[in-house]
This record gives C-alpha cells, sequence and structure tokens, in this order.
C-alpha cells in the first residue's frame, strides 16, 4: 500500500516509512542530550531553515502542550499557515511536526533521512537533535508563515533554542526532571528562562514569587519586555480578544486547568499581535473552539468507558484529579499507569489514590519504568488492588475487564504507555466536543485562571511520607 500526500510529495510505501522511523529510533532515542552546539551544525548544514519563517516559542514544565495546540489553532483561524512541533508523540512520530494542523506526509521523513543520513550518523545527532532539525526543515519547505515551537525539556539547552522567536511564553514551573533541572523554583525557572532572547518579548503564565522574580532578572539583562498573563488579560487594551459581558465562549479541551492553558494562549494572541502578527478577536474565539490536543483527559465512550490523560508529574497528576472531579463527581476508576523511573512516582501514585478503584501496570514501552515491585508496594500501602501483566494491551485488557461494562479505565502515568494503546482515530479526530462537553468558559474565569495564585502553578514538594 502507498500513500499520496495532499501537499504532492511522491507516493511512499509503508515499509518505507517503517524502515525510516526504525532508523531514527536507533539514534539515541532513548537518552537526554543537552546543549546547542550539535543542533547548531546541523542546521548550519541544512542553510538554516529555521531563519525562514517566523517563530512563537514555548517553555513550561506543564500545560505547553495545550498552549500550543490552542495558539496554533489561533493562528490558523487568523488565516496564518502555521508549523507545530511537539514532543513526545503517543503513536505515530509525524505527530510532533505538523503543517496547518496536520501531520508532515510521511514520505517526507525518508526523503530527510535519505539525504542527511551519512553526515547525521558521521556526527552522531541524537534522535531529538535530527527531529528538531527536521521540524525546521519542514516548515520552510512548507512555506508556512508562523511555527510554535513547545520546547523539550528545560530551555536554555534545549535543541530547539536556537531559534530567535517573535515572543517567547513561559506557561508553569513545577517539578520534574529535577536532576537536570534543579530543585526549587527559582533553579528551574533559570533553566525555562534561557528562552528568552535579547529584546524579544517573554509572556509568563501563573508562576510562585521566587519563579516569576528570576525570570524577570533575566528578561531585564536581556532588555526584554515581559508581560504577566494575568496583568496582560486585566488590560483594558486586551479585553477585545476576552468573551464581552455575560458572553460565554466554547473550548474542547477539559478541566479546571485547561482555562488556565486558554488564558495563557489568549494572553500570547495578544502579545504576537503586538509584535506584529495580525490575530483579530473572532480568530481567538473560532480558533480556541476548534483546538485539539490528544490524551489530555481525553474521554472515549464505551463499554467501559475509557479516559486518556497524559499527567507523567506530580502538578499534572493534581490537575487530572482536578478535572476528574469535575467530570466524573465521586465515581472511581480502575487506573492503568506506568511511569518512567526518574519520576517521582510515589506522589503522583498518591495523588491518583482519592478516584481509584484498582490499580493495573505493565513494564513502559521504550523507556526504562518503575518496576512491579515498587508499585506493588505502593498499592499494598494505600489499600488497592494491584495487577501487573507484561505488555500495555494485557495491561489494558485486565483493567477493562476489572471495570466492568459500566466502569472507567484512567489510563496515564506516560505518553508511551498511551501511546500503544489510545485508537490512532483519536489522535487527530474531527472538530468538536472531547467526548464529554464542549466547556463554557467566561471572562472572569479566564483572567482569575492566569493569576499566580491559581493551584497549578506552584511548584510541587515532591515528597511522599508514605
Amino acid at each position: 500500500m502507498s500513500t499520496k500526500s495532499p501537499t504532492g510529495d511522491r507516493p511512499r510505501s509503508a515499509s518505507d516509512y517503517a524502515s525510516a522511523i526504525h532508523r531514527l529510533y536507533s539514534l539515541e532515542f532513548a537518552s537526554i542530550r543537552l546543549g546547542l552546539d550539535n543542533i547548531s551544525k546541523l542546521c548550519r548544514a541544512l542553510g538554516d531553515p529555521q531563519d525562514r519563517f517566523v517563530c512563537i516559542h514555548i517553555a513550561g514544565t506543564n500545560g505547553k502542550g495545550s498552549v500550543c495546540a490552542m495558539l496554533d489553532a489561533i493562528l490558523r483561524a487568523a488565516g496564518h499557515r502555521t508549523g507545530r512541533f511537539t514532543s513526545p508523540h503517543l503513536r505515530d512520530l509525524r505527530e510532533r511536526v505538523l503543517i496547518d494542523g496536520r501531520p508532515v506526509p510521511r514520505g517526507w521523513v525518508q526523503e530527510f533521512l535519505d539525504r542527511h543520513w551519512t553526515m547525521i550518523c558521521r556526527e552522531r545527532f541524537s534522535f531529538f537533535e535530527t527531529m528538531t532539525a527536521f521540524a525546521f526543515d519542514s516548515f520552510a519547505r512548507a512555506n508556512i508563515d508562523i511555527a510554535v515551537i513547545e520546547v523539550g525539556l528545560g530551555g536554555r539547552l534545549d535543541a530547539t533554542n536556537i531559534i530567535t522567536p517573535a515572543l517567547s511564553v513561559i506557561t508553569r514551573i513545577a517539578a520534574d526532571h529535577q536532576h537536570l533541572l534543579g530543585d526549587t523554583p527559582a533553579k528551574i525557572a533559570v533553566e525555562k528562562a534561557g528562552i528568552v532572547k535579547e529584546g524579544v518579548g517573554i509572556l509568563t503564565g501563573p508562576l510562585a514569587p521566587e519563579a516569576s522574580a528570576a525570570i524577570a532578572t533575566i528578561a531585564e539583562s536581556r532588555h526584554a519586555p515581559i508581560w504577566d498573563a494575568h496583568e496582560l488579560m486585566s488590560d483594558r487594551g486586551s479585553r477585545r480578544m476576552l468573551p464581552g459581558d455575560g458572553e460565554a465562549w466554547r473550548t474542547p479541551l477539559v478541566g479546571p486547568h485547561q482555562t488556565g492553558n486558554a488564558a495563557i494562549a489568549i494572553a500570547a494572541a495578544v502579545a504576537a499581535e503586538a509584535a506584529g502578527i495580525p490575530i483579530s478577536p473572532g480568530a481567538v474565539r473560532f480558533g480556541l473552539r476548534l483546538a485539539h490536543w490528544a490524551a489530555r483527559f481525553q474521554v472515549l465512550a464505551g463499554r467501559p468507558t475509557t479516559v486518556f490523560d497524559a499527567a507523567h508529574n506530580p502538578d499534572g497528576m493534581r490537575a487530572l484529579v482536578s478535572t476528574w472531579r469535575s467530570v466524573f463527581g465521586s465515581r472511581r476508576a480502575v487506573l492503568l499507569v506506568a511511569i518512567k523511573e526518574d519520576k517521582d512516582y510515589r506522589s503522583m501514585l498518591r495523588t491518583l489514590r482519592p478516584v481509584a478503584d484498582a490499580l493495573v501496570s505493565c513494564p513502559l514501552p521504550v523507556m526504562p519504568g518503575v518496576g512491579q515491585a515498587a508499585i506493588a508496594a505502593i498499592a499494598e500501602r494505600r489499600g488497592l488492588p494491584f495487577v501487573w501483566e507484561e505488555t500495555p494491551r494485557q495491561a489494558f485488557s485486565r483493567a477493562r475487564q476489572l471495570a466492568g461494562p459500566d466502569g472507567i479505565v484512567l489510563v496515564t502515568g506516560s505518553h508511551f504507555l498511551i501511546g500503544e494503546i489510545i485508537p490512532a482515530a483519536a489522535i487527530f479526530p474531527p472538530p468538536g466536543p472531547n467526548g464529554v462537553f464542549n466547556r463554557l468558559t467566561r471572562r472572569g474565569l479566564l483572567q482569575a485562571a492566569a493569576d499566580p495564585g491559581e493551584p497549578f502553578g506552584e511548584l510541587a514538594d515532591g515528597n511522599d511520607s508514605g
């Protein structure tokens, strides 16, 4: 079977694409390499494609993917041809590189590797460096107007940080990758604020005071204007982007924390317009309504109901539980959870306990995961029935059996677990509600959600007393 792209690349067979993906995954897929020397060298060899379009750069511990999805949809609604680069993916690597909201053609992946594979191997470029360069090359090839670029890890030394954006955004700061980024709000903020460029405006979401102060210091040293999303959305001149008095808007991403993400995306649209990117109020309303970000409290109807949520740190788990209660009230679920071994899994599982009837786990695909003995010990301490299976699909089947036709299965803890289970059709569904409802939001809710006192903006303590 061959595929034909609407953008006009020549047909490529599914086996050719699978071979290209296999080559990419051979490039230190599971490793983290921080630094800009390699990506700079690779992009120079490609003719510096990242300099051929306007960029908006988005960092943050949680929420940055959702903000990318919303802002990308807003920009498309405003008539711009967009690119979006995010990570990781769920099922198909091309989810990371979107043009006008759709994955790049399969043939482009193989063509890129065919042209540059010898150099990639000789210079030992990593998987993420290669994917970042591929994204930039694809966006230049597609003649996009604006790219929304998500930071992979941290900011200062992330491969995406070779761009000079029109606007930088930091969504939230919480505890994650502490061995690399630091163990306090201020230390993590310094790494995230590494994306601040000389004279380029920076927008921040709700942050702890010490994180906000650290970012402000760096912005001042680089003569970069800094905007707080809450203050920007409260400004009289910015209100034309918001719902009018008594007016309600619909957004498809579910959960109280997504109201905060929507507020950051709207504030980013205001700041982007100030930076010379035309965006109308109508585009904000229409774009938010059509935004989609898979596995963010995504509910699939069935018997049992299944909920996919890609929360993978304590802060994300708190947001997940808050959303669960707003949708399902006091109902509980059979949890299917697999977690990377470097995460604070004790705190994550402790946070999930109030919504759990039972716990099912399995080895984590691709990445080293928390083992059976460690999770079994926590389940016993928390009084949860526990089952271990050898593969994600076996674990999903067991979780469905335990839930029964009238129950709910909640799959969370890792993108890599969800990617083994979630249906392909759920990644890019037709526009519409996210399986629950189109959330109504009003001006006051949006402004309040961008306030630094909002609970999901604070750093998790990472402790677990057992």
